[in-house]
């Protein structure tokens, strides 16, 4: 046990990455919660040359355990930081379509932004939205079915486009049925000017 000696626990490489970042972006869970135990000697919330944080990184990858050992932790993380590019963990996750770990954080939904905006060269998408535009239907049902009111389906972003409209331009057939199947909650309004193709228009004309 050298815990009491100098070892420099939260030193960064050329990346001005961590061991600790090193360990979740990779999964190594026992060696995380090794470390998580001498948390009181790590800076769990410290970047990358990125901007991103250990709790990021998991997410991003698609770890689920170490999510889950982060978020028994999760009081002295901050789950929704921004990156450089102003993505948080949450839209990492549904970007990349890591459904578990989705399910985990919106278990976690009190604490986590579900509406935050990618304010920074996306056009203000939302982690709903790097879901369906990037056409991961199973993240999107997970959102859609999840009993958070709060998630906002019909945020536009700043084209003026709806979940609906993007999934349509860009032909993503999955998503565009499951969003039909859920016109209760999704507005599927299309304007008239919007060039679609003709298996769009087949599928909202049915």
């Amino acid at each position: 046990d050298h815990s009491d000696s100098n070892i420099e626990l939260n030193a960064k490489d050329e990346y001005e990455s961590t061991a600790l970042m090193w360990a979740c972006c990779n999964g190594h869970k026992d060696v995380v919660e090794l470390l998580l135990d001498h948390s009181e000697r790590i800076d769990l919330n410290t970047r990358d040359m990125y901007g991103r944080t250990a709790f990021m990184d998991a997410c991003m990858d698609g770890h689920k355990d170490v999510v889950q050992l982060l978020l028994d932790n999760s009081k002295i993380i901050d789950l929704n930081a921004k990156d450089n590019d102003g993505l948080t963990a949450f839209m990492f996750a549904c970007r990349n379509g890591h459904r578990d770990v989705v399910q985990l954080l919106l278990e976690h939904s009190a604490r986590i932004e579900l509406n935050a905006i990618n304010d920074y060269g996306y056009s203000g998408w939302t982690a709903f939205k790097k879901a369906y535009g990037n056409g991961y239907k199973d993240v999107v049902r997970l959102l859609l079915d999840h009993s958070d009111p709060n998630i906002d389906l019909n945020a536009r972003d700043n084209d003026g486009l709806t979940a609906f409209m993007f999934a349509c331009r860009f032909e993503h057939k999955d998503v565009v049925q499951l969003l039909l199947e859920h016109q209760e909650v999704v507005d599927i309004n299309i304007p008239e000017s919007f060039q679609l193709s003709e298996d769009i228009e087949n599928m909202i004309s049915i």
